[in-house]
């Protein structure tokens, strides 16, 4: 034994110099690395181009200090030596970028770098959130700022720890600066800051320590520099915030921080139609089950059975009961149909990566290979979700995502499908499956009458017919649901007529019992529903029905029996929505018009055999509408000769389009025009008769030549309703092209990019029979366009208008929505308006003295608008109204904003939201909103008490920006006049607050 002591003993001995060595090497941080980034696991490399300006790039594991039960932290998680690696940086193939961190935490290094901030770090790196450790001492050049400006700019959550010597650093000023700055700027910015160990009065007015460090800067910086300091301290001192008063605070009020940062970062993104959820629950719990929640490694259940047997909904129902317990989650719906389509594999690697890293990923993936290894390097690191619905035999599991075995431990797969035999063979045939049954006969009774009476179950004299009914849809929720709607008021008679005829369809054949309900169908529904099976599903309902109102169909009437009868949706933007079963049996409708032959039918929806149509010259005067993808092919644009048999096509759409030749009147009947495409001199269509177009959608196409031939076309549009050039980048619009389309109802210019616009075009005040305009985002438009007096003269760059949101002069008085940046100067007399949205707007937005007895305006939005100034002489600020018809009112982010006109008049308002107006010290009127349903307000004491919940008795949903939500999490509320956060917790529950 004294013989292994003695060796021990000395092994110590000989390591000792080493140590020391390491030490002196790699111990003097504050004079060798210029920055540090803080990634949120083991596996975050730091970007290249800022560890071409370090020599370590990251913090070691000698900067994460363990802290004793004393500093208040014996619950902070243990983490991992912050920024090291697993393995070798050889293993990840792809950095990870700054516009993936989701928080920026900014502090002084010597104040709290190996106390609080180590632990509120830490608490974060456990709920897996990418954290950015900022720390003033680490900085050493100039060059290192672009940087840190790039990771403010894309956090979505900014947290200073504003502690004692905080303000004697210029970098933290700097910093502090840049957030105050986002915050006014650019929408989704939130700062949530800690007052550390200082006073939050010191911080707002620079007294106390922060009162010297200014008296310093005063002498070494410009006035300018310095004033822009103190005005942001002087904001997000104001800011709730975090007062830690001891470090035994710090542990406690670490994890409140984090988990207010989760809340805002968790979206409540699960689904919220429960309409179909009739005795699920045991289905729900049995998958539940088979997921093995509390157990490691990576599992995967497999959902299958009939289409239409409600595969979807549980998986859904299953999605909104556990997706808290995981890091990250997605859900992947319509696999089958996104599979089909150009690139379906990478629009799905895409959806996952947002959903999962909780970002917009617009980054291009130029294969699905690529996407894979982006899915594996940045998805897999966390405990995932993930829900892949309606997969089948085109779907390959390790194609797209990679192996499942590589996700972290703990993460879940569901699989939704209608093939059995292709769940088992996922995941190395370790997938457990469930079968989704038809519903029992009690329960089946039960959904059958939530449609066909709205009860629960039938009157007396129609039980025994709703028996034999629901024993003809076998179990199927989705028949429940058409048979029941097509049955609805309905008399006696006709539920035997669809009985007998039920009975008839083959047991086994969904799509022949869902015909009975097309069947039953006039003729222009039936067309209508084709039509949205087809190539409107998405889409905009008010769109659509210009085309089939100028084909002579009456869609309002349409419609609301396709919704009465199950048999379509009407999404939250009013677009159309429809069961994949009914989507594919509307299309297998269209097929058999011709089964072999796809050039004689109706309506060809597949691009693959759209283009192959139009470059075969194939057709027949049976088509209608036809989608193409020319991206597909190699054999050239849109070409004359391929119309030559299309005399009835009423629906163009088109991809990567290139439209040029002599069309001599080939396409007639045209009525919709969807083209996407870039313009080159020279490529361009002449004798395209547009006579009878009514939508014209050019949506994100460039012209890239000064002079485009297609305006000459477009004048002739008399019938034109709808004009979308939504972000297309253009040159410039000449000679009175849109002044001339007087039957123009909406005009969408939204993000145009336009470089000139030619002074002699119409203004738009003179299009009689505008609707909808929308201009936010449009850069240069002209403040009023003059009438078009010589078409044929040139005109120089002197006659060119350009104006960044001065203002239109004159709009139509038949406005019924107006989207803008601009000022707008007549809204007196915008006596149709219903929708005012007005976005970044210097000018702000005028009310005039009588604005409230407009009668007609519903929704008013504001957002990041300067101020509201009174047109002309106004009355005094208490007479100062907003249109009583009002039902709801959004006004956001509007810093510059001090006063908002009194609600009281508003009897209608269900809705009012304000938020990011913090200088808005006064809402009246609140207490009188007797229809108020939702309201959303900032986090602030005065605004939440001038509320008066009490009185306002139809309130069902009260939200508090910047803070968790009141139903489950702990509103903090300041207990002295510093007006922050303290560690002291007020629970307060959504019963209490309505008085029950």
């Amino acid at each position: 034994m004294n013989f292994i002591r003695g060796t021990v003993m000395a092994i110590v001995l000989l390591l000792q110099p080493i140590v020391l060595l390491f030490k002196l090497l790699f111990g003097r941080r504050a004079q060798d690395a210029p920055q540090q980034l803080q990634a949120i696991n083991h596996s975050a490399i730091v970007p290249a181009t800022v560890v071409a300006d370090s020599e370590d790039g990251i913090k070691n594991s000698n900067n994460i200090s363990q802290q004793s039960d004393a500093t208040g932290s014996a619950s902070s998680p243990s983490a991992p030596p912050a920024g090291s690696n697993s393995g070798d940086d050889d293993s990840i193939s792809l950095p990870l970028p700054f516009a993936e961190y989701e928080v920026f935490l900014s502090f002084r290094g010597p104040d709290t770098r190996h106390q609080f901030t180590d632990i509120l770090y830490r608490f974060l790196v456990r709920l897996k959130i990418r954290t950015f450790r900022d720390d003033d001492e680490l900085r050493t050049g100039e060059g290192i700022w672009p940087n840190l400006v790039k990771a403010i700019g894309q956090s979505k959550i900014h947290v200073p720890v504003m502690s004692e010597t905080y303000a004697h650093s210029k970098w933290c000023l700097m910093e502090l600066s840049e957030m105050a700055k986002r915050r006014k700027q650019e929408k989704g910015h939130i700062i949530l800051p800690i007052f550390y160990m200082t006073n939050p009065r010191d911080v707002r007015h620079q007294t106390g320590p922060y009162q010297s460090a200014f008296q310093q800067h005063d002498k070494d910086f410009d006035s300018g520099t310095v004033q822009e300091w103190r005005a942001a301290l002087n904001e997000i001192g104001a800011l709730k915030g975090w007062h830690v008063k001891s470090k035994d605070e710090q542990g406690a009020v670490s994890e409140c921080v984090s988990d207010v940062v989760w809340s805002h970062l968790s979206k409540n993104d699960n689904f919220s139609d429960t309409d179909e959820l009739v005795g699920i629950d045991d289905s729900v719990e049995a998958v539940v089950e088979k997921l093995s929640l509390d157990v490691g490694g990576a599992a995967m259940v497999g959902l299958h059975g009939l289409g239409g047997i409600g595969k979807t909904t549980i998986a859904r129902a299953v999605y909104n009961k556990i997706s808290a317990r995981f890091d990250r989650r997605s859900f992947l719906e319509n696999i089958r149909e996104t599979q089909q389509q150009k690139d379906g594999g990478i629009s799905l690697q895409k959806k996952l990566i947002s959903n999962s890293m909780r970002i917009d990923y617009v980054a291009p993936i130029n294969s699905v290979e690529e996407g894979r290894r982006i899915i594996q390097d940045r998805v897999s690191q966390f405990k995932v979700l993930i829900i892949l619905d309606d997969v089948d035999e085109s779907f390959k599991f390790e194609e797209i995502l990679g192996n499942s075995g590589n996700f972290a431990c703990g993460s879940r797969f569901i699989i939704t499908s209608r093939n059995m035999k292709l769940l088992s063979t996922f995941n190395e045939s370790r997938c457990k499956l469930y079968e989704v049954r038809e519903m029992g006969p009690q329960l089946s009774l039960q959904l059958f009458c939530k449609y066909a009476f709205k009860t629960d179950s039938p009157p007396q004299d129609f039980t025994t017919l709703s028996e034999k009914i629901v024993t003809t849809a076998a179990g199927l929720p989705l028949t429940l649901k058409v048979v029941g709607s097509l049955l609805f008021r309905e008399e006696k008679s006709i539920w035997e007529d669809k009985l007998s005829m039920l009975e008839k369809a083959p047991q086994k054949e969904v799509k022949e019992r869902l015909k009975i309900s097309y069947d039953a169908l006039e003729y222009e529904t039936k067309q209508i529903f084709l039509d949205v099976a087809c190539f409107f599903i998405g889409m905009e309902m008010k769109i659509a029905s210009y085309y089939w109102r100028d084909c002579k169909f009456h869609p309002v009437n349409s419609i609301n029996i396709l919704l009465q009868r199950s048999m379509l949706k009407i999404g939250d933007d009013n677009e159309f929505q429809m069961h994949d079963q009914m989507r594919d049996m509307g299309r297998a409708i269209v097929c058999e018009e011709n089964i072999e032959e796809p050039w004689m039918r109706s309506r060809v929806w597949d691009d693959k055999e759209g283009t192959e149509l139009l470059l075969n010259k194939k057709g027949s005067k049976q088509v209608k509408a036809v989608r193409a993808d020319y991206h597909r092919s190699f054999l050239g644009g849109m070409k004359p000769g391929q119309f030559q048999n299309l005399p009835e096509l009423r629906y163009f759409e088109a991809e990567f389009a290139e439209f040029s030749g002599d069309f001599n009147n080939l396409v007639p009947n045209l009525k919709w025009l969807r083209l996407h495409f870039h313009y080159n001199d020279g490529q361009e269509p002449t004798n395209f008769d547009m006579s009878n177009l009514v939508i014209l959608d050019l949506k994100g196409s460039i012209f890239l030549t000064d002079d485009w031939g297609g305006w000459s076309q477009i004048k002739v549009c008399l019938n034109l309703k709808v004009l979308n050039l939504k972000e297309c980048a253009l040159k410039r619009v000449t000679g009175g092209t849109i002044g001339m389309l007087k039957c123009l109802e909406e005009l969408d210019l939204t993000n145009l990019q336009c470089n000139n616009w030619k002074q002699r075009v119409v203004d738009i005040g003179e299009l009689p029979s505008l609707k909808v305009l929308k201009t936010i985002g449009v850069k240069h438009i002209p403040s009023y366009f003059e009438s078009n007096t010589d078409d044929d003269e040139e005109e120089d760059d002197d006659d060119e208008v350009e104006s960044e949101g001065e203002g239109i002069e004159k709009l139509p008085p038949s406005l019924k929505v107006l989207h803008t940046s601009f000022r707008v100067a007549n809204l007196s007399e915008l006596l149709e308006l219903e929708e005012l949205v007005v976005e970044n707007c210097d000018f702000g937005l005028e009310i005039p003295p009588m604005w409230w007895k407009v009668s007609k305006l519903k929704s008013l939005t504001l957002h990041k608008t300067k101020f509201i100034v009174v047109a002309g002489t106004a009355p005094s600020f208490d007479q100062l109204r907003l249109p009583s018809s009002l039902t709801t009112l959004n006004i956001s982010n509007c810093p510059y904003l001090e006063w908002i006109p009194t609600l009281e008049n508003l009897n209608n308002l269900t809705e009012l939201t304000i938020t990011k107006c913090s200088k808005v010290l006064e809402v009246r009127g609140i207490q009188g909103l007797t229809s108020l349903q939702s309201l959303v307000i900032d986090d602030r004491d005065d605004l939440i008490h001038l509320c008066g919940l009490a009185d306002l008795m139809r309130l069902k949903t009260f939200e508090i920006k910047e803070s968790a939500p009141l139903s489950r999490e702990a509103l903090l509320l300041n207990d002295d006049s510093d007006d922050v956060f303290t560690p002291k917790i007020i629970l307060y529950h959504i019963d209490e607050l309505q008085g029950n």
